[in-house]
């Protein structure tokens, strides 16, 4: 527990955590001045029949069960991105700086060391996310006071909000912890950065128009029925919410274990 609290203070310390979570600040505030600014002057219907369908005013659209879907959603992307970044980072400026042999010598058991910082960047991203999700939706608050409503926002809209708002954290989990996988594979952040853009901007696309029967098994499908918990509407397939995490989780395993074997075997000579 003691290693697993340094390799959380040492990720908090980074600077590019900061400025990750810095910019996450600044979006809440900029996306609670354009709900305020654009929701004054309008009364409910018309707040309620915008151009968007909604408006973050507007309590009960902030996350919609029935849709699976509300102004949260703009939020889970950009976690998504920051808890990969974040992780890729956390294990790359190791190699980057040359300071994993350095931290060898204070603890020589690389499983161990390897097992912290990815469980310690892990758990940093669960808490950073829901913490950034709350914000969030706290910045539209005086929009809904000034010019919204409250109106059913009842204890079970809160509950299905905050599950939403946990399933998003878990996946900014996953996604940081992909990128330490990665970062700590190729001992390069640039190249986790690279392949997960690549992948889910290239290469599903190109599977989804060359052979979409294996549209089930891509990360875009899986994250989207993660988050939404619920069958993806208009796609030829079925996949149920806890299949999907099972998968996500297994392709996030795979990566997990092949960085902690090659961080284990490797010759770190380089590295110093």
């Amino acid at each position: 527990m003691n290693l697993l609290r340094i390799e959380m203070r040492r990720a908090l310390h980074r600077r590019a955590i900061r400025v990750l979570i810095l910019l996450g600040l600044t979006l809440c505030v900029v996306a609670g001045l354009i709900a305020f600014l654009g929701s004054a002057g309008k009364s409910l219907a018309e707040l309620r029949n915008g151009e968007d369908g909604g408006s973050p005013a507007i309590m009960t659209d902030w996350w919609i069960a029935e849709d699976n879907g509300g102004y949260l959603l703009l939020a889970s992307f950009f976690l998504f991105l920051g808890g990969m970044f974040g992780g890729a980072t956390v294990a790359g400026g190791e190699w980057r700086h040359g300071t994993v042999t350095t931290l060898l010598t204070w603890e020589p058991r690389r499983l161990r060391l390897h097992t912290a910082r990815s469980a310690g960047a892990t758990l940093l991203a669960f808490v950073i996310s829901f913490g950034l999700q709350t914000l969030f939706l706290a910045a539209f608050l005086p929009a809904v006071l000034a010019h919204g409503t409250t109106e059913g926002a009842d204890a079970s809209f809160w509950r299905t909000l905050v599950f939403a708002m946990t399933r998003t954290s878990l996946v900014t989990a996953a996604a940081a912890a992909l990128g330490i996988g990665l970062a700590t594979l190729a001992r390069n952040t640039a190249f986790a950065i690279i392949a997960v853009f690549g992948w889910m901007a290239v290469v599903e696309n190109l599977v989804r128009g060359l052979k979409p029967s294996l549209a089930p098994w891509l990360w875009g499908e899986n994250l989207g029925t993660v988050i939404g918990w619920d069958q993806l509407p208009d796609v030829e397939f079925t996949r149920g919410p806890v299949v999907a995490a099972a998968t996500i989780g297994g392709y996030v395993a795979v990566i997990v274990v092949g960085a902690a074997w090659s961080f284990q075997r490797r010759d770190l000579a380089a590295a110093s």
